[in-house]
């Protein structure tokens, strides 16, 4: 998430841009401009870590996040398919409509109030949250929204990285326009870690 809201505000600034005063005297006390307005678009039934930052985008179990202070990033709905998939063809395409619709609208109420959404962070497969799946249609269309709004598309591969879907990365199903702007993984990979396009590379050293 780091790299996203760095590479989110580097947008913003300018390329080559110094960081100003203001801005490195206000992140120290936990303001703007130095501490960026920014949100993550995550989904209703994601699961997506407990660590403070990472629970913000958690939505599968209460248990997770009672007490624990959270950020105002938006949720969006998540298709929730009828199956056998080849009877409920109509069914389930209108709830991709609807879903990408929901985050749609997400990215321009946080636009609107002052919260814009630097990125979407979304599992291939939702499995803590009930073995939820999409299709690659939605996911395609996911990225172009992503890409339209000037936001980054996060997918996290902790569960389904390694090969469990017939592909080492699920996301290979997808038939993306491009490759996802940051890939995470974890678990059966023996080590947690994430990769991700050039543009997310911050300038700095030092800064994740």
């Amino acid at each position: 998430l780091k790299n996203i809201f760095i590479a989110y505000r580097r947008k913003q600034r300018g390329e080559n841009v110094s960081f100003s005063t203001e801005e490195n005297e206000t992140c120290m006390i936990n303001q703007p401009p130095g501490s960026a307005d920014l949100s993550i678009l995550s989904f209703h039934g994601a699961f997506h870590g407990r660590t403070l930052g990472a629970l913000s985008t958690t939505h599968s179990k209460a248990i997770h996040k009672i007490d624990i202070p959270a950020f105002d990033f938006p949720v969006a709905k998540f298709p929730v398919y009828q199956y056998p998939l080849e009877e409920n063809i109509r069914e389930n395409k209108e709830q991709d409509k609807e879903s990408l619709a929901d985050v749609e609208d997400l990215i321009v109420k946080y636009a609107k109030k002052g919260r814009p959404v630097a990125g979407i962070i979304v599992e291939p497969i939702q499995s803590e949250g009930g073995d939820n799946e999409a299709s690659p249609e939605f996911f395609q269309e996911l990225q172009r929204i992503a890409k339209r709004h000037g936001a980054a598309l996060l997918i996290d591969e902790v569960q389904t990285g390694g090969g469990p879907t017939g592909k080492l990365w699920c996301y290979e199903h997808f038939n993306l326009d491009g490759p996802p702007d940051v890939v995470t993984f974890s678990k059966k990979m023996q080590l947690g870690g994430y990769f991700h396009t050039p543009d997310m590379q911050p300038k700095q050293a030092y800064r994740v």
